[in-house]
């Protein structure tokens, strides 16, 4: 069902840029800053090589542990066209489980953003990124890959500065190599709300 939606909205979204949009508020070279802040909600966490999602031993423990958490975040997007930027983000998200010890992560993201409604007044983005995720729990530490898609509607009062509502998701593996650990490979997935 989020998938068909999701797949909806772009649909309408492309639609509607080519019938209403008449003139672009970006041009290249355009600069963007973002603050975001929200809710970050657990979504699946998968392990590759066990049934048993609630050995909480693992780095990730099972989903059933995790609590509802939050996420901060900024990113800097630049315009290489009155479409399309390109920028970096840098995140952290939190969890408690519910031992209450904190998972944490600090995604630093490079991000590809295409802004297909745009008027000065209100524009609509979506975003795709790739990077580097510093993951913390228990005292261990471990960098990982993570991937992020997020679509984002904002409104802005004035030509500097606006509010807006995003709405995506952080997807990280776990991948060990040690053969002791290959039990814990998996990929949590959670969905942000911003």
């Amino acid at each position: 069902m989020k998938r068909k939606l999701f797949c909806l909205v772009i649909v309408l979204t492309l639609i509607s840029t080519s019938v209403f949009a008449t003139d672009t508020f970006y041009k290249k070279g355009d600069q963007k800053i973002t603050f975001n802040v929200g809710p970050s909600i657990p979504d699946f966490i998968y392990f590759f090589n066990t049934t048993d999602s609630s050995h909480t031993k693992n780095f990730y423990p099972g989903l059933e542990v995790l609590k509802i958490g939050g996420y901060g975040g900024v990113s800097f997007d630049n315009f290489y066209n009155d479409y399309e930027s390109l920028g970096v983000e840098i995140g952290y998200d939190f969890h408690y489980d519910n031992g209450s010890v904190l998972y944490s992560n600090v995604p630093i993201l490079f991000n590809y953003t295409y802004t297909p409604i745009q008027d000065g007044e209100w524009d609509l983005s979506f975003a795709a990124g790739a990077g580097i995720s510093f993951n913390s729990r228990d005292g261990q530490t471990l960098a990982s890959l993570v991937g992020s898609l997020k679509m984002n509607t904002s409104y802005f009062f004035n030509q500097n500065w606006g509010v807006g509502a995003s709405v995506g998701f952080n997807a990280a593996p776990n991948i060990n190599y040690n053969s002791n650990l290959t039990e814990d490979n998996g990929i949590i997935h959670l969905l942000l709300y911003l």
